[in-house]
């Protein structure tokens, strides 16, 4: 299957998108495509946050040990 990108108006887009789905496409708003992929990746982000934020907390508390930077290092 082939994926198409495309920018024209909003009025024939609502034509094309009835077209495309006669013709057995499926239509993909890219408006609503970027702002759903924008939110993704917000969440993404606080979820990585809080999962670190809780990491240090628990490395402070002496209950898990954290990797030296040499180990970091050698990793690479």
């Amino acid at each position: 299957m082939t994926t198409l990108t495309i920018e024209i108006s909003e009025k024939a887009g609502k034509t094309l998108a009835e077209l495309v789905e006669q013709l057995g496409g499926k239509v993909i708003s890219v408006k609503e495509s970027k702002k759903s992929n924008k939110e993704a990746k917000k969440k993404q982000l606080l979820d990585d946050l809080e999962e670190s934020v809780n990491f240090v907390k628990l490395h402070q508390q002496g209950k898990v040990d954290a990797k030296t930077i040499q180990e970091l290092l050698d990793e690479l």
